[in-house]
């Protein structure tokens, strides 16, 4: 059974995103705030990521949930130590669950550093089929020192990528280290010599053997590609961007291009690079619209180019959203344009985080407060399933008062379309047969001359299918 949806083809072949499932996936005596996700293609099943804490001031713990397809929780793990603890990235591979992150505590840190400033690498191993942890790893300074991200290569072995401010005088610089997957015995390391600089995230790049990678160095976002060891083979540093700038996501996607995402200077957009690193075209949000940044994004099947993030501000793309801080979702075409964009959200804020996507279903995850009213603060991981539902497969039907679908001329008739609430439309025009037009969900009519009319819908749905044409009626009209 496959869970996440490829948005649909929009345009090209005719798709329209439904959301047809959602949930949360927590526990009522913890906080759970997802940061990361992944799929196992061999048993169907999802890897949530993230931390948890049983109130504010409470340290933190890792936390790993494995959910079906319909949001069923599995199996539920809090690993940690004494310090807090918080997991950035995970993976699954022959139904072994990678995850790192940062861990900190007395135990490595001095006594009087403060506890937000207590970090170590951190990486670990968890059988997917019980949650049995099998390994895990934690090495570092007295400093702070955090894997963010990690990636799989063909060699048995992991990438884990992050920052360290092990040296007090070079400061903060980003590193690789590869890591044995059956041990996690540190086999090489990587320092990138750039302060202050990090490494955000790696992804795999066409057979495995490359990867690609984002962060910040000198205070400018880069993009890159390395070796399973870590070497650079090209890099490209956004001299146009400066601080505040700020990657957050990055896709290779089938024809070898990569889409990253993030902050820069004041607004945030995505951009598309060739696999050498050069630049394809580039899609910036006004600096006085929204402000928020992208988070995740995925390729559907039919190349459209989906982008998950947060979004803030007083413009409300639909009802489904509440204002403050809300999950933003858009959609593009190949060459960057913005298909559509939608919004979720209520009371409260919500954060995207992450996406998956396998043939016709999207997951979405997010962070929401899972509260209702004046409610106390509680935290939870919000799990969204999107269809790709064909156009043609979309149930519309015309109505009339006029059940007969026979009617004298000069009498008003009305007419409205049965459409499913799943589908939010944006625009239905009619055409009555006698050149008489209107536009709306309920409209009326009146003939003035008797004969055999075709009554005509075109229908436009906001996430997809710009073009719907339901089966035409036919009306006869009498004489008076």
């Amino acid at each position: 059974m496959h869970l996440l949806i490829g948005l649909g083809v929009i345009f090209a072949q005719g798709y329209y995103l439904a959301r047809s499932y959602q949930s949360f996936i927590g526990k009522r005596d913890l906080h759970e705030v997802p940061t990361c996700l992944a799929y196992s293609e061999r048993h169907h099943r999802i890897i949530i990521g993230g931390y948890a804490f049983s109130s504010k001031n409470s340290l933190s713990d890792g936390w790993l949930s494995c959910i079906t397809p319909t949001g069923e929780v599995e199996w539920h793990i809090t690993p940690g130590g004494m310090g807090p603890d918080r997991i950035e990235d995970v993976v699954v591979r022959d139904s072994i669950v990678f995850f790192c992150g940062y861990s900190g505590s007395m135990l490595s840190h001095p006594e009087e550093l403060p506890v937000e400033r207590r970090a170590d690498f951190w990486v670990g191993a968890v059988d997917e089929r019980t949650g049995q942890l099998l390994w895990q790893r934690r090495w570092g300074s007295p400093h702070i020192d955090m894997a963010l991200t990690l990636a799989l290569t063909p060699y048995r072995t992991i990438l884990v990528g992050g920052l360290t401010w092990s040296d007090t005088i070079m400061g903060m610089q980003a590193v690789i280290y590869v890591l044995n997957d059956r041990t996690g015995e540190i086999l090489h390391t990587l320092h990138w010599g750039h302060s202050p600089s990090l490494i955000r995230q790696i992804r795999p790049m066409g057979d495995g053997r490359s990867f690609v990678c984002i962060g910040e160095q000198e205070l400018r976002p880069f993009l890159a590609e390395v070796d399973y060891l870590g070497q650079v083979y090209w890099r490209t540093v956004f001299q146009f961007h400066r601080f505040p700038s700020q990657l957050q996501a990055v896709a290779v996607l089938s024809d070898g291009r990569i889409i990253i995402g993030g902050k820069y200077e004041h607004r945030w957009g995505v951009s598309a690079f060739t696999s050498k690193g050069q630049i394809i075209w580039e899609r910036l949000w006004p600096e006085d619209g929204l402000v928020g940044s992208p988070s995740a994004i995925v390729e559907g099947h039919d190349g459209t180019i989906y982008v998950l993030g947060t979004q803030q501000g007083e413009v409300l793309f639909s009802s489904e959203q509440k204002g403050g801080e809300d999950v933003w979702l858009a959609a593009l075409s190949k060459n960057g344009n913005i298909l559509w964009e939608r919004g979720f959200g209520g009371p409260y804020d919500e954060q995207g985080v992450a996406l998956l996507a396998l043939r016709d279903t999207i997951v979405a995850l997010s962070a929401k407060e899972n509260r209702f009213s004046d409610a106390p603060f509680h935290r939870d991981a919000w799990f969204m399933v999107f269809k790709a539902v064909p156009c043609d497969s979309v149930m519309i039907q015309i109505r009339t008062d006029v059940p007969s679908l026979k009617e004298k001329a000069g009498r008003p008739i009305r007419f409205w379309i049965d459409l499913p609430p799943v589908f939010v439309p944006d625009g239905i025009d009619w055409d009555f047969g006698d050149e008489g037009t209107a536009q709306g969900k309920l409209v009326e009519h009146i003939y003035a001359s008797p004969g055999n009319y075709s009554v005509q819908v075109r229908i436009r749905l906001k996430y997809g299918c710009p073009e719907i044409y339901p089966p035409p009626i036919g009306l006869r009209i009498t004489r008076p």
